[in-house]
């Protein structure tokens, strides 16, 4: 078994934390926000103080049953072989595979190699991970919002509890969030025709075709369908160029996703929902799934607000309720976001991306019947679902500032009025 050495893991933590520092301040100065700064900085001690949290609700709660002890174990043989010089994965024990699990075996090798066999400084560094990853879905709806209070979103993204506790350790939850970060800030820089985009969708793409690549398949395919409705950029070289070099891209990682998703589907039930279901029956927390879009507004309950504060059993099912019952109220609060999502998601297409993807999720995930399984994969969700609550709006009072909100006819006939004069009578 891995311990943990404080006397590595601790000053560990001030490194990453002053190695967050430029970063933070570049965002910052970026979004000339120098609040943000600092709320970006308790952000970085949040995601590492939760790698503690989440150990010790492992020990104490879940009595040391996990996934990551298999991570632990395999990557710290690969950290003491690549310490060698020697990447071969052969005897080890169990089998390490480069695809699905095995994948993250090698990056928890990866990383100990640098910082040496530690399972707390391990969880140190991917919690740290998770926060770049969380810093990505910022900069995506801040490259998206360019002209509206990002506050709202950073304070939902950053400090949710399921965010920061299901992330702060090595996981295929932590991998898929670095994933889908990555390639969320670099999706929003394609849609909003910003350079660099390419670079971030593909990295995130790698990574997460390695770790769940059927997972992947969701955001690449709402991708897909956002970029339909990119407006034209203000460079006119090219356009035609640009538009077939972003739609070839979309094909090569769909097509590569599912091709890796095929593979994997032939040890596992990952498109056959029914099946899937029914591997994970009979354990603890196990749900009534029933596959079909009849019951798609049971699987959107089950895996956004079950359980309730009303039916939850147990410590850690009460936490998620806990959760669950304040996303309800950041729903119910943002109705007038809500109101104005329909022309917001065709105004800006990586709303709707965000949108499509967060439809799509419950009918996927809610096969995994289980609500401890459920709970953990929803953190793959939550940075899109918040998108359309924190639609920035104008206060009740004063002009309207944002072009979703107003009536387009409305504002077609001023413009015309104020180009032509006040003479000009409006059209009916």
């Amino acid at each position: 078994m891995i311990h943990s050495n404080p006397l590595v893991a601790l000053p560990l933590v001030v490194v990453l934390f002053l190695v967050s520092r430029p970063i933070v301040r570049k965002v910052a100065d970026r979004e000339g926000d120098q609040r943000l700064y600092r709320l970006l900085m308790v952000a970085v001690a949040a995601h590492l103080a939760f790698s503690g949290v989440q150990l010790w609700v492992v020990d104490h709660i879940y009595h040391g049953i996990t996934d990551y002890t298999r991570y632990i174990d395999q990557g710290a043989s690969l950290a003491r072989r690549y310490d060698k010089f020697n990447f071969s994965t052969a005897g080890i024990q169990p089998p390490v595979a480069i695809l699905g699990q095995g994948s993250v075996s090698i990056a928890a090798g990866v990383v100990m190699a640098i910082i040496g066999v530690n399972k707390l400084g391990l969880f140190f560094v991917f919690s740290w991970f998770a926060f770049l990853a969380t810093l990505g879905f910022f900069r995506a709806f801040c490259v998206t919002f360019p002209e509206g209070d990002r506050r709202r979103y950073a304070l939902m993204v950053f400090f949710l509890p399921s965010l920061l506790f299901w992330t702060a350790g090595i996981s295929k939850e932590t991998m898929m969030y670095l994933s889908l970060g990555l390639a969320a800030s670099g999706a929003a820089r394609i849609l909003a025709h910003q350079r660099g985009g390419a670079v971030f969708l593909v990295a995130g793409t790698i990574i997460g075709i390695y770790v769940r690549p059927q997972e992947l398949l969701l955001f690449l395919a709402a991708f897909a369908v956002a970029g339909l409705f990119r407006r034209r950029g203000e460079r006119k070289a090219l356009v035609g160029v640009r538009r077939i070099a972003v739609m070839a891209l979309q094909a090569a990682l769909l097509l590569a996703a599912v091709s890796l998703s095929q593979e994997l589907g032939k040890h596992a039930p990952i498109f056959n929902l029914t099946k899937l279901a029914q591997n994970n029956q009979g354990q603890a927390s196990s749900l009534n799934y029933h596959a079909g879009p009849a019951y798609y507004f049971k699987d959107v309950y089950t895996v956004l607000f079950d359980p309730l504060p009303i039916n939850a059993h147990g410590s850690t099912q009460k936490v998620a309720a806990f959760e669950n019952f304040v996303i309800i109220i950041l729903i119910l609060i943002s109705l007038r976001r809500l109101w104005r999502l329909p022309r917001t998601a065709f105004a800006k297409p990586y709303v709707l991306m965000c949108v499509l993807y967060s439809a799509a999720f419950p009918y996927a995930f809610a096969a995994l019947n289980n609500l401890g399984l459920i709970d953990r994969e929803r953190v793959l969700l939550l940075p899109f679902l918040l998108v359309p609550l924190a639609i920035p709006i104008s206060p009740r009072r004063g002009p309207r500032l944002y072009p979703w909100e107003y009536n387009e006819g409305k504002r077609k006939r001023q413009a015309r009025q104020a180009r032509w004069g006040s003479a000009v009578p409006a059209r009916r």
